[in-house]
């Protein structure tokens, strides 16, 4: 059965990371589409988030603008009027639904925004286009749809509200409301006061030519796990200018523990070896190798990190066992009662950088196997994958080689 239930695509620009450092709404856009995806209405407005603006060098809101903008509650009853009733979507939808509860929290009013009550755009089209890059850029770009004044809410809500309506003529299933979704839409919102104030526009800007980190984060790719993906995508935007600040170290923490992510570490491995990919393909001069390794640092690794991310024929000779050479960040997973503890197994790895994995899948590095002629699903997966499983003396031969090489 076809959806009768219409979409509100939200954006929001925030002072910061994470609600719970008192970051801040900006600037919020949400954009009326029906359920066949054809825009009906659209509305944005700066806001006084009553505190420094943060990141300017990305959203590039002024502080003058900000200070003739209206206060959050002074525009919450036309927020509330906007979702009421409809399916509410987001690239990203756990950052934007984190801003957006935080900012209700404050008035008193209580909200049906959980992580699991919106339709992420970033989810959805990692499943219908798997070979596209996470962020809005690239996910537009994939599915032809035109560039955007990027880093506006209202223009990115209108691209987000695109990539909605090609994914309805695509692959509808990836965006078929869930009864989260669905239950949402059905919240009795309060009736808060509306129209008080007149909605703030930006005053236009020239769009400088994006940095060279700017453009690289546009092209990478997606995680297996969608709160992955969510933790990169906040990371994407801190890491855009370049700084982040003991403060900001702590707001990527909290959300990474709102999240349910304890492998920070592997994770930041992950992302780096991304990002070096991608510079290396876009020509990694002495200027830009040095922003890496600028990032290396912001991310609690090293330089040394960043020689390791680097594709297979530039890494220096290592020691390698059976063929198998692991790093830092790679994903593996463990199958079969082994003769180590399984614990200390995953802790030794973890401590590695390695992302110890419950399931395989196409980006899984290598399987261990306590019998490598297992018949679990595992490694029935990984055969069909082509991806290597090996005992657990290989796996640990080569463990302690990356322990010894770090």
């Amino acid at each position: 059965m076809s959806n009768s239930v219409g979409y509100a695509v939200v954006d929001t620009e925030t002072t910061g990371i994470d609600v719970e450092h008192r970051h801040r709404v900006a600037e919020i856009a949400i954009i009326h589409l029906d359920p066949d995806g054809t825009v009906t209405d659209e509305w944005s407005t700066l806001v006084n988030p009553e505190r420094d603006l943060g990141p300017q060098a990305i959203h590039r809101i002024t502080a003058a603008e900000a200070r003739r903008a209206p206060r959050f509650a002074e525009v919450a009853g036309d927020v509330a009027h906007r979702l009421r009733g409809r399916v509410v979507v987001a690239h990203n939808w756990p950052f934007d639904a984190m801003h957006l509860r935080a900012e209700f929290a404050r008035l008193g009013v209580d909200t049906p925004l959980r992580d699991d009550a919106g339709l992420c755009t970033m989810r959805a089209a990692s499943t219908a286009m798997p070979h596209s890059r996470r962020s809005l850029i690239a996910c537009c770009a994939t599915a032809g749809l035109p560039a955007m004044r990027w880093h506006t809410a209202r223009d990115d809500a209108m691209a987000a509200g695109a990539l909605l309506g090609h994914l309805l003529a695509t692959a509808p299933d990836v965006v078929r409301p869930t009864p989260a979704h669905l239950d949402a839409a059905t919240w009795a919102w309060p009736d808060l006061p509306r129209d008080l104030v007149s909605p703030a526009r930006r005053h236009p800007v020239d769009l400088a030519e994006p940095h060279f980190l700017a453009r690289l984060v546009t092209d990478l790719p997606h995680d297996d796990e969608p709160a992955v993906d969510a933790y990169f995508a906040v990371l994407d935007d801190a890491l855009l200018d370049r700084r982040i600040s003991a403060t900001d170290a702590d707001a990527l923490l909290a959300v990474a523990r709102r999240l349910g992510l304890a492998q920070v570490v592997a994770i930041h491995h992950t992302y780096l070896r991304a990002l070096v990919s991608a510079a290396a393909d876009a020509g990694m001069g002495p200027a830009e190798r040095a922003d890496v390794d600028l990032v290396a640092r912001l991310l609690g690794l090293g330089v040394g990190d960043v020689t390791q991310a680097m594709p297979r024929a530039d890494l220096p000779r290592v020691p390698t066992i059976g063929g198998l050479v692991l790093r830092p960040g790679d994903k593996i997973v463990l199958t079969g009662t082994m003769t180590t503890d399984r614990d200390e197994v995953t802790a030794r790895a973890t401590a590695a950088g390695l992302r110890v994995m419950t399931a395989v899948s196409r980006q899984t590095r290598v399987v261990a196997a306590a019998d490598p002629d297992t018949m679990s699903v595992k490694a029935t997966t990984a055969h069909a994958l082509n991806i290597p499983v090996v005992d657990e003396q290989a796996f640990l031969r080569a463990l302690a080689a990356l322990l010894q090489s770090t």
